[in-house]
């Protein structure tokens, strides 16, 4: 029994520290947050992409098939507007499309994360760092749900923007706001914000763009969730700056009172290193204030 205790206390031990712990409630909805406004945004330009251009896949070689083609498509009246597409949009497909999506954003990516990210936290921090991309996500979730509503080139070109600066920008943020945190913050509470925090908020969008099941439908039922979920990030952004600055000048650590509890009911623990739950406690205590000066220059230097 006290074997399954541990067991249940170890495992929900990171859903007990995030919600204690203002700074990684924080944190949790910095890292979650955006996913349901992208999804929605997501699911509407693939829905406007295969009506635009159709998925064109084929497992034959087509020019083999232009014979038997050609007597398949009659220009009839039921079915004129389908042979019209199918002229109209010759030469692009949605697999296509989609290839150029990808290629916009691994391109704007490298670009961002190779330039843009370092020089961003050395002459600007993380707080205004971090406040970038919930930015530009509610001013495209905005834009695309009420004043370009249905308009595909902007959701390619906004989401290939978006998606960009979630990879180098706000993920590699995400991750210089765990150092002021302890090990088993790292670890515990790590887990439950980036595994399964972020795919219940996927799953959310999911929902909403399932229930919807149309474009008509993500603009009716999606607009309202992603614009909160938007404004939402934005609001945790701006304020997960001002503590973790807050963190680094103090040289708080979040999260050592569960090192402390959990050391002095098993000093058998590897994060322990041996000693007891008081000493352990009071030595990280006492190199707080070298942690800190170590945090500020690992934080100029940092390139993800």
């Amino acid at each position: 029994n006290n074997n399954e205790g541990n067991t249940f206390r170890d495992l929900f031990g990171g859903v007990r520290m995030i919600f204690r712990h203002e700074y990684l409630t924080l944190v949790l909805a910095v890292s979650v947050l955006y996913e349901i406004a992208l999804t929605c945004m997501h699911y509407e330009m693939n829905l406007i992409g295969l009506d635009r251009f159709g998925v064109g896949i084929s497992i034959v070689d087509e020019s083999e098939l232009n014979d038997e083609q050609d007597n398949q498509y009659t220009i009839s009246d039921n079915d004129d507007n389908n042979y019209q597409k199918n002229s109209s949009d010759e030469g692009i497909t949605y697999i296509q499309f989609m290839g150029w999506y990808g290629q916009t954003v691994n391109v704007l990516s490298l670009f961002l994360s190779f330039y843009a990210f370092p020089r961003l936290i050395k002459h600007y921090g993380l707080a205004f760092t971090i406040r970038i991309f919930p930015t530009v996500l509610l001013v495209v979730t905005f834009s695309a749900f009420v004043i370009f509503p249905g308009n595909l080139y902007f959701l390619f070109v906004s989401l290939s923007l978006c998606k960009a600066l979630t990879y180098s920008v706000h993920d590699p943020s995400e991750e210089v706001l765990y150092m002021p945190t302890s090990d088993d913050a790292k670890f515990r509470a790590k887990f439950w914000i980036d595994v399964v925090g972020q795919r219940i908020a996927k799953a959310v969008g999911s929902t909403i763009n399932n229930y919807a099941g149309s474009v008509e439908g993500i603009l009716k039922y999606g607009s309202l969730p992603s614009l909160v979920a938007s404004l939402a990030l934005w609001l945790a952004c701006y304020q997960v700056g001002i503590v973790f600055d807050r963190l680094i000048k103090s040289g708080d650590v979040v999260g050592l009172e569960e090192e402390g509890e959990r050391c002095r009911e098993d000093e058998s623990l590897e994060l322990c290193e041996g000693m007891s739950g008081g000493e352990q406690l009071d030595i990280k205590v006492e190199v707080t204030a070298t942690a800190s000066e170590q945090m500020r220059s690992k934080l100029e230097m940092t390139h993800l």
